[in-house]
C-alpha cells in the first residue's frame, strides 16, 4: 500500500505540475514553478515578472549555458529546468570569488566549494571584477548554494521573473518526499543489479 499511495502522490503532482506547464509552454515562460533544490525551501513558487529587478529580488533564470552541460551530466536538474536565486549585485558592484570566499564588495556570501556533496569537482568563477552594464550576480548565503560563484554573473535579460512563495513545504512532508524519493531510487538500483546478474 505505501508504494500505492507513493504513486498516487506522484499522479496528483504531475497533474498539478502539467496544469502550469501547459500554459508555461504556450507563452515560453513558467507562472508556476517548483523548487527542489536545497537552498530554498522546497515547495511551489508564482513567477511574476518585474521592469526592473532589484537586489535581493530571489528571481528564476535558466541554467547558464556555462554549466548546463554539468547539471545535465550530474543529473542535478532535469533539461530545460531554472534556477532560483537572490540578486546579490548589480552593475558597478564587484562580484569577487579569488581567494575562496565570494564577496560582492563587502558583503560575503561564504565559502566557494571546490567539489560537490558527491566528491565531483565543481566549476569556479575565479574571478574580481567589476558587473558590467546589464549583468548580475546570483549569490545566495545558503549552504551548497550552486550560483554566481560557479558560473559567474548572469545577464539580466535572461531572468523570467521573481518568485513568490505560493506553497512551502514543512519539514514532515519533505521528509515523507524524500523518504519515497529515496524508496523509488532503492527499486531502480535493486532492478539494475537485478538486471546484471
Amino acid at each position: 500500500m505505501p508504494k500505492l499511495k507513493s504513486f498516487r502522490e506522484l499522479m496528483a503532482g504531475l497533474s498539478v505540475t502539467a496544469m502550469f506547464a501547459i500554459p508555461a509552454i504556450i507563452l515560453d515562460r513558467p507562472f508556476v514553478i517548483y523548487n527542489a533544490t536545497d537552498s530554498l525551501p522546497h515547495g511551489w513558487y508564482l513567477v511574476v515578472r518585474k521592469p526592473v529587478y532589484e537586489r535581493g529580488d530571489l528571481v528564476v533564470f535558466p541554467v547558464p549555458a556555462v554549466v548546463r552541460g554539468l547539471v545535465q551530466q550530474r543529473h542535478w536538474l532535469p533539461v530545460g529546468a531554472f534556477l532560483i536565486k537572490p540578486i546579490g549585485g548589480k552593475s558597478g558592484d564587484v562580484l569577487d570569488t579569488k581567494m575562496g570566499r565570494c564577496r560582492v564588495n563587502s558583503t560575503d556570501f561564504g565559502a566557494v566549494d571546490i567539489i560537490d556533496r558527491r566528491g565531483g569537482r565543481l566549476p569556479v568563477f575565479s574571478e574580481a571584477r567589476r558587473l558590467r552594464k546589464g549583468e548580475v550576480a546570483v549569490v545566495s548565503a545558503a549552504c551548497c548554494s550552486f550560483d554566481s560563484r560557479y558560473f559567474g554573473p548572469i545577464r539580466e535579460r535572461d531572468i523570467i521573473g521573481v518568485a513568490e512563495p505560493l506553497w512551502l513545504e514543512d519539514c514532515a512532508t519533505r521528509q515523507a518526499h524524500d523518504e519515497a524519493h529515496e524508496e523509488a531510487h532503492d527499486d531502480v538500483r535493486e532492478e539494475c543489479e537485478m538486471a546484471k546478474k
